[in-house]
């Protein structure tokens, strides 16, 4: 009779395919081929963790090799897969370990974090470094109040910061309270802002917008975004830079060019701005958070430009993921 505990050498022999054995009660024949069919699962199973582990190695491989080449020089050792056909107890939940653990360093940089083409550190060095270019940024509207930035955002809409400050030098010394813009109505309002592109639609919901502040906020702008969503004239966006600029908030409002340098960067792509946004809120380091949209606002504006961006000057080109950047002459200088 076989004991249960040589399965090993008896499999290695190739005894247990010879089953039933003649010399054996029945009983020891079942045991023996339920534990010949268990040993054999067993092992398919293994097979197939350190098949997956392989596909993966390559996978990862792949797509950093594609990315960033390494010199063969500087390049870390690719990760040893547990021997085939292991048979130490636990073999396969090592395997998924190793395999877990393969996919977290490859060529020697770290995995870049959930719903980014950046990891942790790239993330936080992106941001130190347009922190050191420009540490206390602000929004380039001109205002006073919060009533005054609420006003300038809404007909900043498809218009340019420098043409709204135009028309708003002219507006706000006249008018620059809810009452005032109300008194005007909505031709008066028109004149100041005629230069303004969509200036009929925006003068429509700057005079409901003071009649609603009027009504149901005491002439204040509310300080929560359920109340500012609620203005005419006022979407996501709008609320997020008042939030923002006016009132100290950690938001991150995503207009085009932070859409465009979220995508271009990998910092955090995606397909519409609230993907772009949502990803944002999770990924930016809590102490770059309230200053992010400025700084990416305006990174975009005058950096990463959507016709003809600056690569050769950008200060984190080495960090960016975008496969047309322009080739640079010098290596990326801080101040």
């Amino acid at each position: 009779m076989l004991a249960i505990d040589d399965l090993d050498a008896a499999m290695e022999h190739g005894l247990l395919d010879a089953l039933p054995c003649p010399g054996c009660d029945a009983a020891c024949n079942v045991r023996l081929i339920e534990a010949r069919d268990a040993r054999h699962s067993a092992l398919a199973a293994r097979e197939r963790h350190r098949a997956r582990a392989e596909r993966l190695l390559r996978r990862a491989a792949g797509r950093e090799a594609a990315r960033r080449p390494v010199p063969a020089s500087t390049a870390a050792p690719a990760p040893a897969l547990p021997a085939r056909g292991c048979r130490r107890a636990g073999a396969c939940a090592g395997e998924g370990r190793a395999a877990r653990a393969a996919m977290t360093v490859v060529a020697g940089r770290r995995r870049p974090l959930r719903g980014s083409r950046l990891t942790r550190e790239e993330i936080a060095d992106l941001f130190a470094r347009l922190r050191a270019l420009n540490p206390k940024p602000t929004t380039e509207l001109e205002y006073a109040s919060p009533f005054e930035l609420l006003v300038a955002v809404i007909l900043s809409a498809q218009a340019t910061d420098v043409g709204v400050n135009k028309a708003t030098r002219k507006l706000f010394p006249r008018a620059n309270t809810p009452a005032a813009i109300l008194a005007l109505g909505e031709d008066g309002l028109k004149r100041y802002i005629a230069t303004i592109g969509l200036f009929n639609a925006k003068a429509a919901n700057v005079i409901a917008m003071c009649r609603l502040l009027l009504d149901a906020h005491g002439g204040e702008v509310p300080r929560t975004r359920a109340g500012l969503e609620a203005l005419p004239g006022v979407g996501r966006k709008t609320a997020n830079v008042v939030l923002n600029t006016a009132f100290g908030e950690p938001a991150i409002a995503v207009d085009t060019h932070i859409f465009r340098v979220s995508n271009r960067t990998g910092l955090a792509p995606g397909t519409n701005v609230r993907i772009v946004e949502d990803k944002l809120v999770k990924l930016v380091p809590a102490e770059f958070r309230l200053d992010a949209h400025h700084w990416l606002i305006l990174h975009g504006r005058y950096t990463c430009t959507a016709r003809k961006p600056q690569c050769p000057r950008c200060p984190v080109r080495d960090l960016c993921r975008w496969p047309d950047k322009a080739a640079s002459a010098g290596p990326v200088l801080l101040p």
